[in-house]
């Protein structure tokens, strides 16, 4: 293995989503405008929150070990759009020398409703002098407060058996020099107010094998993994929303360009370094999109990552990043990919696009969400230009984006593998469409197929105050015949409503393909909302 310097030049190149590591400066050009030499201090909460619940805040301090300080004191205050203003100290006055240390702090907020805002103000010191950090100590950003809404409804479907959970996240068993996420037991208690039933941990295949405390060795015990899958058995055994073991395994498409492949329920390590930029201008991996698949066989569950992501040209040119291509889908196996990944955007009208072209082949393909955040749960803070310039937004926020399955009973690990298998899911970031098929004889819904001449569609779509009311529901023919989609119904909701079910009936004939749907709504603040299903298959 060479040295730190040369593992950190590659690493400027590889698209960054986290917590910013503002410590590393290169050693042969030690200049970082952004370097201070005292620990991460981070304060970060849900950016959303079902009603009936305290708000966690999450307090973080990182590299303390590296940055001793005192910790005196936290101050929170609340602001609501009902104009209430709570303000809450809580004293400390404890000594942090370690890598990590962090705190949840429960701020009762039953009395705010809406959208608030939350100040958080930390008091330390550091050797000898005493610093005030607001909402954390990024050197160059905006101090800008956490926003909350505080929903009076859950997430829509759950009175009617449906689990919302995020396939793409990651938890500070991703680190290194540049990025870290957050700990798994935090993450399970904001995934819990914020109303998820699951978490897929999909930490970093090049990160999981590494010597504990470390970034840069590997492990050939792979402690760091094995430790990982018992805090995670632990935590699903005392505490809910469930998490799902799974990893983000870097593998060789057809072209031989570094993919990412998320590998989930599984309980072997598989290994995958070629972009991890662990080894000076070597980007071979360990295994091809099929010795994955084949490996992991019908146990666990792989979804292609970000299918369609848009890579920079030295992304491309010193880590050989490559995007998922038609002959990786006919790996048998692999019909299933994640399109959407944190916002809608243009990789996710490329993604859609490139699926609708896979179904129109007769491809029986599925769709997935996620966020591919690491920690962020209310801003996502960023390394722009390595050493040079951070930056900010509201993208990719853990549980923005969502999965939706459908759960008969108490949903188990089992159970939620099960039905993303077999395509029994939506895709979300707010509302929820759902859509049954029947005949005289039987019917069925996404993921399943049904036969006859004339069909049956039950087309229901549900939102609520927080996503804002429906807009437009458009059902959608996929004639795999003639190799075309065309619009099959599209109804437009002109009254305020958040609820509606269509009913109607559909002459396939002969013809052979698919039905699909979208929903959209736009709130009070007028943001848009979107569901995608997958598909029902007509014969």
């Amino acid at each position: 293995m060479l040295g730190c310097e040369n593992i950190e030049f590659m690493s400027l190149f590889i698209g960054i989503i986290l917590y910013a590591e503002i410590h590393y400066r290169f050693p042969f050009f030690p200049f970082s405008r952004y370097h201070i030499r005292e620990p991460e201090i981070i304060s970060d909460a849900p950016y959303r929150l079902e009603s009936g619940n305290s708000l966690p805040i999450l307090i973080l301090i990182k590299d303390a070990h590296r940055f001793p300080i005192r910790l005196h004191s936290i101050k929170i205050q609340i602001r609501s759009s009902n104009e209430l203003s709570q303000e809450f100290v809580f004293i400390k006055n404890i000594n942090i020398d370690t890598r990590w240390w962090y705190e949840i702090i429960q701020v009762d907020v039953e009395q705010f409703s809406n959208h608030c805002t939350i100040h958080t103000t930390i008091v330390y010191e550091i050797k000898g002098k005493i610093k005030q950090c607001y909402t954390h100590n990024f050197k160059g950003l905006k101090k800008r407060p956490l926003k909350t809404y505080i929903s009076q409804d859950p997430l829509p479907g759950k009175k009617f058996g449906w689990h919302w959970g995020d396939l793409h996240y990651h938890s500070n068993l991703t680190e290194d020099f540049a990025e870290f996420g957050a700990p798994l037991d935090a993450t399970q208690e904001i995934a819990g107010v914020l109303g998820l039933s699951f978490v897929c941990i999909t930490d970093h295949s090049y990160d999981l094998d590494d010597l504990q405390e470390t970034w840069n060795k590997n492990d050939p015990d792979l402690k760091k993994w094995d430790d990982s899958r018992h805090i995670i058995e632990r935590l699903n055994r005392d505490n809910s929303p469930l998490l799902i073991p799974s990893e983000e395994v870097t593998c060789k498409n057809s072209t031989g360009k570094n993919v990412h492949i998320l590998v989930l329920n599984h309980l072997d390590f598989i290994p995958g370094s070629g972009d991890g930029a662990e080894i000076w201008f070597n980007t071979q991996t360990e295994m091809t999109v099929r010795q994955v698949v084949h490996h992991v066989g019908k146990n666990g569950l792989v979804i292609a990552a970000h299918p369609r992501a848009i890579f920079t040209f030295l992304g491309r040119l010193l880590l050989n990043r490559g995007i998922w291509e038609e002959e990786d889908f006919n790996v048998p196996g692999m019909s299933r990919f994640q399109i959407l990944n944190g916002f809608f955007g243009k990789e996710f009208d490329e993604g859609l696009h490139y699926w609708k072209k896979l179904l129109l082949k007769g491809k029986k393909t599925f769709i997935y969400a996620g966020n591919d955040a690491h920690g962020n749960f209310n801003i996502y803070h960023q390394i722009k230009l390595p050493t040079v310039s951070l930056l900010e937004n509201k993208d990719q926020i853990f549980g923005k984006c969502r999965t939706g399955v459908l759960m008969e009973s108490t949903p188990t690990v089992e159970s939620i593998i099960s039905s993303l298998k077999r395509g029994k899911c939506v895709i979300s970031d707010g509302p929820l469409l759902t859509i049954k098929a029947s005949t005289n004889m039987s019917s069925c819904s996404y993921g399943e197929s049904i036969n006859g001449d004339t069909i049956g569609i039950k087309a229901s779509s549900f939102s609520n105050t927080e996503f804002g009311q429906l807009i437009e529901l458009a059902l959608f023919w996929g004639d795999i015949q003639n190799g075309r989609e065309l619009e099959l119904k599209s109804f437009r909701f002109d009254k305020r409503t958040y609820e509606k079910t269509v009913n109607f009936n559909f002459n396939a004939g002969s013809a052979k393909g698919y039905i699909r749907g979208t929903l959209s709504t736009q709130s009070d603040d007028r943001e848009f909302h979107f569901c995608y299903t997958n598909p029902i298959w007509i014969n």
